[in-house]
């Protein structure tokens, strides 16, 4: 078992204000493996990690989430995989 770290930066001064989906490179993870995703932000004080079991994610290329950044809360919606609940 393994853990399988992916950090990913929220940027919106380099993607259109309706692109809002990210992916998540997840083919090398096993059903074994714990993945580990940090999601931060270019310029603003935001960082989450959340965690995936490998069974969840194992098979598949990609995991993908979407933001929702209302200017006072930054909501993350998964799909493809849910995080393991804290």
């Amino acid at each position: 078992m393994f853990e399988i770290i992916r950090n990913r930066t929220i940027r919106p001064s380099t993607r259109l204000k309706t692109s809002i989906n990210y992916r998540v490179d997840v083919k090398i993870v096993d059903k074994r493996d714990i993945l580990i995703v940090n999601i931060s932000h270019e310029s603003k004080s935001f960082l989450k990690t959340f965690k995936f079991a490998g069974k969840d994610v194992a098979r598949k290329s990609t995991i993908s989430f979407r933001v929702k950044d209302n200017g006072k809360k930054i909501d993350i919606i998964w799909s493809g995989a849910q995080p393991i609940k804290r």
